[in-house]
Protein backbone atom coordinates (compact mmCIF):
# COMPACT_ATOMS: atom_id res chain seq x y z
CA UNK A 1 0.00 0.00 0.00
CA UNK A 2 0.97 3.35 -0.86
CA UNK A 3 1.68 5.89 1.89
CA UNK A 4 -0.39 8.78 -0.20
CA UNK A 5 -2.83 5.96 -0.13
CA UNK A 6 -2.94 5.34 3.83
CA UNK A 7 -2.74 9.04 4.60
CA UNK A 8 -6.62 10.26 5.46
CA UNK A 9 -7.80 7.21 4.99
CA UNK A 10 -6.11 6.03 7.91
CA UNK A 11 -6.53 8.86 9.94
CA UNK A 12 -8.66 11.45 10.69
CA UNK A 13 -11.73 9.74 8.35
CA UNK A 14 -10.16 6.18 8.67
CA UNK A 15 -9.37 5.94 12.25
CA UNK A 16 -13.16 5.89 12.23
CA UNK A 17 -14.10 2.63 10.55
CA UNK A 18 -11.37 0.10 10.07
CA UNK A 19 -12.18 -3.93 10.89
CA UNK A 20 -9.38 -4.91 13.06
CA UNK A 21 -7.95 -8.64 12.34
CA UNK A 22 -9.71 -11.48 13.99
CA UNK A 23 -6.94 -12.30 15.90
CA UNK A 24 -6.36 -8.91 16.98
CA UNK A 25 -9.68 -8.66 18.31
CA UNK A 26 -10.99 -7.93 21.97
CA UNK A 27 -13.07 -10.13 24.53
CA UNK A 28 -15.59 -7.57 24.21
CA UNK A 29 -15.95 -7.50 20.30
CA UNK A 30 -16.43 -11.21 20.48
CA UNK A 31 -18.08 -11.55 23.25
CA UNK A 32 -20.96 -9.05 21.21
CA UNK A 33 -20.67 -11.16 17.99
CA UNK A 34 -24.30 -12.34 16.82
CA UNK A 35 -25.40 -15.62 17.42
CA UNK A 36 -28.22 -17.48 15.27
CA UNK A 37 -31.17 -18.91 17.11
CA UNK A 38 -30.15 -21.96 18.14
CA UNK A 39 -33.29 -23.84 17.18
CA UNK A 40 -33.11 -22.77 13.24
CA UNK A 41 -29.66 -23.14 12.87
CA UNK A 42 -28.88 -26.23 10.23
CA UNK A 43 -26.87 -29.03 12.02
CA UNK A 44 -23.08 -28.96 11.55
CA UNK A 45 -22.74 -31.18 8.06
CA UNK A 46 -21.95 -34.50 8.57
CA UNK A 47 -18.04 -35.35 8.38
CA UNK A 48 -16.93 -37.45 5.77
CA UNK A 49 -14.72 -40.38 5.95
CA UNK A 50 -11.71 -39.49 8.85
CA UNK A 51 -14.33 -36.67 9.92
CA UNK A 52 -12.25 -34.19 7.36
CA UNK A 53 -14.84 -33.15 5.39
CA UNK A 54 -18.11 -33.93 3.78
CA UNK A 55 -18.11 -34.84 -0.06
CA UNK A 56 -19.03 -31.26 -2.34
CA UNK A 57 -22.34 -32.43 -3.24
CA UNK A 58 -23.84 -33.26 -0.34
CA UNK A 59 -22.14 -30.23 1.49
CA UNK A 60 -23.98 -27.88 -1.23
CA UNK A 61 -27.54 -29.55 -0.34
CA UNK A 62 -26.87 -29.57 3.03
CA UNK A 63 -26.05 -25.47 2.80
CA UNK A 64 -28.27 -24.35 -0.33
CA UNK A 65 -31.74 -23.28 1.39
CA UNK A 66 -29.55 -20.39 3.34
CA UNK A 67 -28.12 -18.63 -0.16
CA UNK A 68 -30.41 -15.86 -1.22
CA UNK A 69 -30.27 -13.91 -4.67
CA UNK A 70 -30.58 -9.91 -4.31
CA UNK A 71 -32.01 -7.98 -6.97
CA UNK A 72 -31.20 -3.83 -5.66
CA UNK A 73 -33.01 -1.07 -7.97
CA UNK A 74 -32.40 2.28 -8.15
CA UNK A 75 -34.16 4.68 -9.95
CA UNK A 76 -37.98 4.72 -11.23
CA UNK A 77 -39.45 3.31 -15.02
CA UNK A 78 -42.77 4.48 -13.81
CA UNK A 79 -41.82 8.53 -13.57
CA UNK A 80 -40.75 11.37 -16.19
CA UNK A 81 -37.87 13.29 -14.56
CA UNK A 82 -39.53 16.71 -15.68
CA UNK A 83 -36.47 18.65 -14.71
CA UNK A 84 -34.22 16.76 -17.09
CA UNK A 85 -36.46 16.22 -19.80
CA UNK A 86 -35.37 17.60 -22.57
CA UNK A 87 -36.58 17.67 -26.04
CA UNK A 88 -39.35 14.64 -26.50
CA UNK A 89 -38.68 14.01 -23.09
CA UNK A 90 -37.56 10.77 -21.87
CA UNK A 91 -38.21 8.08 -18.64
CA UNK A 92 -35.36 8.30 -15.58
CA UNK A 93 -33.11 5.27 -16.28
CA UNK A 94 -32.95 2.26 -14.10
CA UNK A 95 -29.94 0.68 -12.73
CA UNK A 96 -29.82 -2.54 -11.28
CA UNK A 97 -27.43 -4.27 -9.22
CA UNK A 98 -27.47 -8.06 -8.23
CA UNK A 99 -25.72 -10.28 -5.86
CA UNK A 100 -25.84 -13.29 -3.25
CA UNK A 101 -26.52 -13.13 0.38
CA UNK A 102 -27.27 -15.50 2.86
CA UNK A 103 -29.95 -16.17 6.29
CA UNK A 104 -29.02 -15.28 9.73
CA UNK A 105 -31.92 -15.92 11.55
CA UNK A 106 -35.17 -17.52 10.93
CA UNK A 107 -37.18 -14.41 10.90
CA UNK A 108 -35.13 -13.26 7.74
CA UNK A 109 -32.52 -11.47 8.45
CA UNK A 110 -29.77 -11.63 5.81
CA UNK A 111 -26.44 -10.90 5.25
CA UNK A 112 -24.94 -9.42 2.25
CA UNK A 113 -22.24 -6.40 0.51
CA UNK A 114 -23.35 -3.20 1.33
CA UNK A 115 -22.52 -2.29 -2.40
CA UNK A 116 -25.06 -4.44 -3.18
CA UNK A 117 -27.85 -2.70 -1.86
CA UNK A 118 -26.59 0.66 -1.35
CA UNK A 119 -28.58 3.60 -2.55
CA UNK A 120 -31.41 1.45 -3.40
CA UNK A 121 -35.09 2.03 -3.95
CA UNK A 122 -36.34 -1.21 -3.87
CA UNK A 123 -34.39 -4.81 -2.93
CA UNK A 124 -35.90 -7.88 -3.46
CA UNK A 125 -34.95 -11.35 -2.37
CA UNK A 126 -35.10 -14.87 -4.07
CA UNK A 127 -34.62 -18.15 -1.48
CA UNK A 128 -33.34 -20.91 -3.07
CA UNK A 129 -36.66 -22.62 -3.55
CA UNK A 130 -37.60 -19.69 -5.67
CA UNK A 131 -40.17 -17.71 -3.71
CA UNK A 132 -39.56 -13.61 -3.44
CA UNK A 133 -39.13 -11.44 -0.57
CA UNK A 134 -39.53 -7.14 -0.21
CA UNK A 135 -36.18 -6.70 1.65
CA UNK A 136 -35.89 -3.36 3.66
CA UNK A 137 -31.88 -2.63 4.21
CA UNK A 138 -31.81 -2.55 8.14
CA UNK A 139 -28.07 -1.24 7.91
CA UNK A 140 -24.93 -0.80 6.03
CA UNK A 141 -21.41 -0.32 7.04
CA UNK A 142 -19.78 0.42 3.91
CA UNK A 143 -15.99 0.35 5.48
CA UNK A 144 -16.39 -3.41 5.65
CA UNK A 145 -18.88 -3.39 2.50
CA UNK A 146 -21.58 -5.59 4.53
CA UNK A 147 -25.04 -4.72 4.70
CA UNK A 148 -27.70 -6.11 6.70
CA UNK A 149 -31.47 -7.24 5.36
CA UNK A 150 -35.23 -7.39 6.36
CA UNK A 151 -37.28 -10.13 4.37
CA UNK A 152 -41.02 -8.92 4.91
CA UNK A 153 -42.94 -11.65 5.84
CA UNK A 154 -40.57 -14.17 6.34
CA UNK A 155 -40.50 -17.14 9.37
CA UNK A 156 -39.09 -20.08 9.53
CA UNK A 157 -36.23 -19.73 7.58
CA UNK A 158 -33.23 -22.21 7.31
CA UNK A 159 -30.17 -20.41 8.90
CA UNK A 160 -26.49 -20.66 7.87
CA UNK A 161 -24.15 -21.82 10.40
CA UNK A 162 -21.12 -19.95 11.24
CA UNK A 163 -17.42 -20.67 11.20
CA UNK A 164 -14.56 -18.97 12.43
CA UNK A 165 -12.45 -17.46 9.77
CA UNK A 166 -9.15 -17.33 12.58
CA UNK A 167 -9.07 -21.11 12.00
CA UNK A 168 -8.70 -21.50 8.50
CA UNK A 169 -5.19 -22.51 7.27
CA UNK A 170 -3.58 -21.59 3.72
CA UNK A 171 -4.71 -24.96 1.88
CA UNK A 172 -8.20 -25.85 3.49
CA UNK A 173 -11.10 -26.23 0.72
CA UNK A 174 -13.75 -23.62 0.24
CA UNK A 175 -17.00 -23.57 -1.39
CA UNK A 176 -18.64 -20.55 -2.80
CA UNK A 177 -22.03 -19.86 -3.90
CA UNK A 178 -23.70 -17.10 -5.52
CA UNK A 179 -25.09 -15.37 -8.51
CA UNK A 180 -22.47 -14.44 -10.75
CA UNK A 181 -23.94 -12.87 -13.90
CA UNK A 182 -27.58 -13.63 -12.39
CA UNK A 183 -27.05 -17.35 -12.95
CA UNK A 184 -28.61 -18.25 -9.66
CA UNK A 185 -27.14 -20.77 -6.90
CA UNK A 186 -23.83 -21.30 -9.08
CA UNK A 187 -21.26 -23.35 -6.98
CA UNK A 188 -17.44 -23.00 -7.41
CA UNK A 189 -14.75 -24.91 -5.01
CA UNK A 190 -11.48 -23.87 -3.96
CA UNK A 191 -9.22 -23.46 -1.53
CA UNK A 192 -7.50 -20.85 0.71
CA UNK A 193 -5.18 -19.48 -0.88
CA UNK A 194 -3.74 -16.87 1.24
CA UNK A 195 -4.97 -15.34 4.40
CA UNK A 196 -4.47 -11.30 5.81
CA UNK A 197 -4.24 -10.31 1.87
CA UNK A 198 -3.88 -6.61 1.46
CA UNK A 199 -4.73 -4.59 -1.87
CA UNK A 200 -4.07 -1.55 -1.56
CA UNK A 201 -8.01 -0.91 -1.51
CA UNK A 202 -7.82 0.85 2.38
CA UNK A 203 -7.16 -0.45 5.71
CA UNK A 204 -9.65 -3.37 5.43
CA UNK A 205 -7.81 -5.36 2.98
CA UNK A 206 -6.82 -8.62 5.76
CA UNK A 207 -9.35 -10.48 3.14
CA UNK A 208 -9.11 -14.36 2.59
CA UNK A 209 -7.83 -15.29 -0.92
CA UNK A 210 -9.65 -18.07 -2.65
CA UNK A 211 -9.25 -19.83 -6.28
CA UNK A 212 -12.52 -20.51 -5.85
CA UNK A 213 -14.73 -18.62 -8.78
CA UNK A 214 -16.23 -15.31 -7.41
CA UNK A 215 -18.21 -13.13 -10.50
CA UNK A 216 -20.04 -10.57 -10.63
CA UNK A 217 -23.34 -11.66 -9.12
CA UNK A 218 -21.61 -13.55 -6.59
CA UNK A 219 -21.05 -10.78 -3.87
CA UNK A 220 -22.68 -11.08 -0.99
CA UNK A 221 -22.43 -14.27 -1.35
CA UNK A 222 -21.26 -17.19 1.81
CA UNK A 223 -18.40 -18.77 1.62
CA UNK A 224 -18.18 -22.22 3.09
CA UNK A 225 -15.18 -24.20 4.86
CA UNK A 226 -15.55 -27.53 4.38
CA UNK A 227 -18.21 -28.78 7.30
CA UNK A 228 -20.88 -26.54 5.82
CA UNK A 229 -20.03 -23.32 8.11
CA UNK A 230 -19.44 -19.99 6.61
CA UNK A 231 -16.13 -18.54 6.96
CA UNK A 232 -16.22 -15.42 4.59
CA UNK A 233 -18.67 -13.49 2.52
CA UNK A 234 -17.58 -13.01 -1.43
CA UNK A 235 -16.50 -9.31 -2.07
CA UNK A 236 -13.96 -8.55 -4.58
CA UNK A 237 -13.26 -10.05 -7.85
CA UNK A 238 -9.31 -9.59 -8.92
CA UNK A 239 -10.03 -7.56 -12.47
CA UNK A 240 -6.80 -8.65 -14.12
CA UNK A 241 -6.38 -12.36 -12.55
CA UNK A 242 -8.39 -15.22 -13.89
CA UNK A 243 -9.32 -17.52 -10.77
CA UNK A 244 -8.42 -14.88 -8.07
CA UNK A 245 -11.10 -13.91 -5.74
CA UNK A 246 -11.60 -12.30 -2.03
CA UNK A 247 -13.71 -12.58 0.77
CA UNK A 248 -13.80 -10.47 4.20
CA UNK A 249 -13.39 -13.03 7.20
CA UNK A 250 -16.37 -14.15 9.03
CA UNK A 251 -15.01 -13.04 12.32
CA UNK A 252 -15.39 -9.52 11.27
CA UNK A 253 -18.85 -9.60 9.55
CA UNK A 254 -20.43 -11.52 12.64
CA UNK A 255 -19.08 -8.59 15.07
CA UNK A 256 -21.01 -5.84 13.42
CA UNK A 257 -24.09 -7.80 12.81
CA UNK A 258 -25.94 -6.82 16.25
CA UNK A 259 -25.06 -3.18 15.74
CA UNK A 260 -26.45 -3.46 12.04
CA UNK A 261 -29.93 -4.88 13.20
CA UNK A 262 -30.22 -2.69 16.17
CA UNK A 263 -28.47 1.00 14.92
CA UNK A 264 -28.48 0.61 11.57
CA UNK A 265 -24.77 1.34 11.49
CA UNK A 266 -21.67 0.74 13.23
CA UNK A 267 -19.94 3.08 15.39
CA UNK A 268 -16.24 3.14 15.71
CA UNK A 269 -13.79 5.35 17.56
CA UNK A 270 -11.75 8.11 15.84
CA UNK A 271 -8.24 8.44 17.30
CA UNK A 272 -7.91 11.89 15.37
CA UNK A 273 -4.58 11.20 13.44
CA UNK A 274 -3.47 10.40 9.71
CA UNK A 275 -0.68 8.00 9.43
CA UNK A 276 1.06 6.37 6.51
CA UNK A 277 3.35 3.30 6.62
CA UNK A 278 7.10 3.24 7.17
CA UNK A 279 9.63 2.31 4.38
CA UNK A 280 13.01 1.82 4.80
CA UNK A 281 14.25 4.98 3.41
CA UNK A 282 11.78 6.53 5.90
CA UNK A 283 13.24 4.40 8.71
CA UNK A 284 16.93 5.40 8.10
CA UNK A 285 15.79 9.33 7.89
CA UNK A 286 13.81 8.89 10.79
CA UNK A 287 16.17 7.05 12.69
CA UNK A 288 14.43 4.49 13.53
CA UNK A 289 15.86 0.34 13.97
CA UNK A 290 13.78 -0.51 11.27
CA UNK A 291 10.24 -0.27 8.84
CA UNK A 292 7.72 -0.68 11.65
CA UNK A 293 5.24 1.33 13.50
CA UNK A 294 2.73 4.08 12.02
CA UNK A 295 4.15 7.58 10.85
CA UNK A 296 1.54 10.23 12.03
CA UNK A 297 1.31 12.62 9.27
CA UNK A 298 -1.58 14.99 10.23
CA UNK A 299 -3.29 15.37 13.47
CA UNK A 300 -7.06 16.51 14.08
CA UNK A 301 -7.06 20.20 15.65
CA UNK A 302 -9.39 19.14 18.79
CA UNK A 303 -8.89 15.48 18.59
CA UNK A 304 -8.03 13.01 21.24
CA UNK A 305 -4.48 12.38 19.96
CA UNK A 306 -3.69 16.45 19.68
CA UNK A 307 -5.06 16.43 23.42
CA UNK A 308 -2.51 14.02 24.85
CA UNK A 309 0.37 15.90 23.02
CA UNK A 310 0.82 13.46 20.02
CA UNK A 311 2.61 15.79 17.00
CA UNK A 312 2.92 14.98 13.09
CA UNK A 313 6.05 12.86 12.71
CA UNK A 314 5.50 11.14 15.78
CA UNK A 315 5.83 7.22 15.30
CA UNK A 316 3.10 4.76 17.15
CA UNK A 317 4.99 2.13 18.25
CA UNK A 318 2.71 -0.20 20.00
CA UNK A 319 -1.41 0.16 21.18
CA UNK A 320 -2.53 -1.57 23.96
CA UNK A 321 0.63 -3.56 24.37
CA UNK A 322 0.31 -4.94 21.00
CA UNK A 323 3.31 -4.01 19.06
CA UNK A 324 2.47 -2.36 15.04
CA UNK A 325 4.58 -3.94 12.80
CA UNK A 326 2.88 -2.35 9.80
CA UNK A 327 0.42 0.60 9.48
CA UNK A 328 -2.59 -1.06 8.45
CA UNK A 329 -2.37 -3.19 12.08
CA UNK A 330 -3.42 0.12 13.60
CA UNK A 331 -6.23 1.13 11.44
CA UNK A 332 -7.05 -2.10 12.24
CA UNK A 333 -7.34 -2.52 15.64
CA UNK A 334 -9.46 0.89 15.65
CA UNK A 335 -11.95 -0.75 13.76
CA UNK A 336 -12.74 -2.41 16.88
CA UNK A 337 -12.83 0.20 18.81
CA UNK A 338 -15.52 2.48 20.40
CA UNK A 339 -16.30 6.00 21.03
CA UNK A 340 -15.23 6.46 24.90
CA UNK A 341 -12.92 4.08 24.89
CA UNK A 342 -9.18 3.95 26.51
CA UNK A 343 -6.04 3.08 24.39
CA UNK A 344 -2.88 3.11 25.70
CA UNK A 345 -0.16 4.26 22.93
CA UNK A 346 3.50 3.91 23.17
CA UNK A 347 4.68 6.66 20.69
CA UNK A 348 8.33 7.60 19.73
CA UNK A 349 8.87 11.54 19.38
CA UNK A 350 12.35 12.30 17.98
CA UNK A 351 14.70 10.14 20.09
CA UNK A 352 12.16 9.71 23.13
CA UNK A 353 9.63 7.42 23.51
CA UNK A 354 5.93 8.07 25.51
CA UNK A 355 3.30 6.50 26.79
CA UNK A 356 -0.28 8.28 25.81
CA UNK A 357 -3.03 6.97 26.97
CA UNK A 358 -5.86 8.44 25.16
CA UNK A 359 -9.77 8.45 24.67
CA UNK A 360 -11.21 7.67 21.29
CA UNK A 361 -14.01 10.10 20.26
CA UNK A 362 -17.14 10.15 18.08
CA UNK A 363 -16.80 10.20 14.17
CA UNK A 364 -18.18 13.57 13.40
CA UNK A 365 -20.82 12.40 11.34
CA UNK A 366 -22.21 10.61 14.35
CA UNK A 367 -22.85 13.74 16.85
CA UNK A 368 -26.02 14.39 15.21
CA UNK A 369 -27.78 11.00 13.97
CA UNK A 370 -29.50 10.59 11.05
CA UNK A 371 -32.98 9.53 11.69
CA UNK A 372 -34.63 5.94 10.22
CA UNK A 373 -38.04 6.63 8.52
CA UNK A 374 -39.70 4.28 11.05
CA UNK A 375 -38.03 6.35 14.13
CA UNK A 376 -39.50 9.98 12.76
CA UNK A 377 -42.93 10.34 13.52
CA UNK A 378 -45.09 12.47 11.29
CA UNK A 379 -42.53 12.32 8.87
CA UNK A 380 -43.03 8.68 8.18
CA UNK A 381 -45.73 10.11 5.69
CA UNK A 382 -43.10 11.24 3.31
CA UNK A 383 -40.49 8.03 4.18
CA UNK A 384 -36.78 9.93 4.52
CA UNK A 385 -33.76 9.70 6.57
CA UNK A 386 -31.61 12.59 6.85
CA UNK A 387 -28.35 14.10 8.43
CA UNK A 388 -26.87 17.47 7.98
CA UNK A 389 -25.39 17.83 4.70
CA UNK A 390 -21.63 19.03 4.87
CA UNK A 391 -21.87 22.83 3.32
CA UNK A 392 -25.31 22.78 4.97
CA UNK A 393 -28.85 21.43 4.49
CA UNK A 394 -30.38 18.26 4.54
CA UNK A 395 -28.72 14.84 3.09
CA UNK A 396 -31.61 12.09 2.26
CA UNK A 397 -29.87 9.10 3.49
CA UNK A 398 -32.85 6.87 2.76
CA UNK A 399 -36.17 6.20 1.37
CA UNK A 400 -38.67 4.23 1.87
CA UNK A 401 -39.89 2.97 -1.16
CA UNK A 402 -43.64 3.36 -0.56
CA UNK A 403 -43.60 6.85 0.82
CA UNK A 404 -44.77 10.19 -1.05
CA UNK A 405 -40.54 11.09 -1.26
CA UNK A 406 -39.90 7.96 -2.93
CA UNK A 407 -41.44 9.88 -6.55
CA UNK A 408 -39.32 13.05 -5.97
CA UNK A 409 -36.01 12.97 -4.12
CA UNK A 410 -33.42 10.69 -4.37
CA UNK A 411 -30.37 9.67 -2.08
CA UNK A 412 -28.25 11.74 -2.17
CA UNK A 413 -30.15 14.61 -2.99
CA UNK A 414 -29.45 17.44 -1.01
CA UNK A 415 -32.24 19.90 0.46
CA UNK A 416 -31.21 23.64 0.78
CA UNK A 417 -35.56 24.94 0.82
CA UNK A 418 -38.60 24.05 1.81
CA UNK A 419 -41.25 26.09 0.93
CA UNK A 420 -39.01 29.57 0.78
CA UNK A 421 -37.53 28.33 4.12
CA UNK A 422 -33.70 27.70 4.02
CA UNK A 423 -32.35 24.39 5.36
CA UNK A 424 -29.47 24.73 7.30
CA UNK A 425 -29.72 20.61 9.48
CA UNK A 426 -31.16 17.74 9.10
CA UNK A 427 -33.47 19.23 11.90
CA UNK A 428 -34.53 21.79 9.57
CA UNK A 429 -36.22 19.83 7.07
CA UNK A 430 -38.11 17.70 9.50
CA UNK A 431 -38.99 20.19 12.02
CA UNK A 432 -40.97 21.79 8.35
CA UNK A 433 -42.17 18.57 7.56
CA UNK A 434 -43.73 18.03 10.99
CA UNK A 435 -45.30 21.57 10.87
CA UNK A 436 -46.82 21.00 7.14
CA UNK A 437 -50.75 21.89 6.11
CA UNK A 438 -52.24 18.13 5.56
CA UNK A 439 -52.66 17.45 3.38
CA UNK A 440 -50.51 19.45 1.10
CA UNK A 441 -47.33 19.84 -1.22
CA UNK A 442 -44.05 20.74 0.05
CA UNK A 443 -41.75 22.52 -2.53
CA UNK A 444 -38.60 21.43 -2.23
CA UNK A 445 -35.15 23.33 -3.57
CA UNK A 446 -32.59 20.63 -3.86
CA UNK A 447 -28.84 19.68 -5.25
CA UNK A 448 -28.49 16.55 -7.07
CA UNK A 449 -25.50 16.15 -9.15
CA UNK A 450 -23.98 19.50 -8.98
CA UNK A 451 -27.35 20.65 -9.79
CA UNK A 452 -30.07 22.86 -8.33
CA UNK A 453 -33.60 21.80 -9.27
CA UNK A 454 -37.14 21.81 -7.57
CA UNK A 455 -39.52 19.13 -6.23
CA UNK A 456 -42.93 18.76 -4.84
CA UNK A 457 -43.38 16.30 -2.66
CA UNK A 458 -46.86 15.83 -1.19
CA UNK A 459 -47.77 15.54 2.84
CA UNK A 460 -50.91 13.31 3.79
Amino acid sequence: MTSSALAFTLGLALSQGVPACSNRADATTHDRAFTPTAAAVLPPAPPGEAGVALDISALVEHVRPTVVSVAATRGSEEREDPQRVRAGGTSRSIERSLGSGFIVSPDGLVVTNAHVVHGAERVRVQLADGREHEASVLGEDEKLDVALLALRGATGLPVAQFGTSEALRVGDYLVAIGSPFGLRHTVTLGIVSAKERVLGLGPFDHLIQTDASINPGSSGGPVFDGHGRVVGVSTVIHARGQGIGFAIPIDDVRAIIPELRDEGRVSRGVLGVAFQAISHDLARALSLPGPTGALVTDVEAGGPAEKVGIEPGDVILSADEEPIEQAAELARMLGHRKPGESMRLVVRHGKDERVKRVVLAKPESEEKPAQKPEDIGPRKTIGVSVSDALGGGARIDGLDPRGAAAGELEVGDVVVEVNGQRIEHGADFLRLVDKAKRPGTLLVRLRRDGEALYAAVRVE
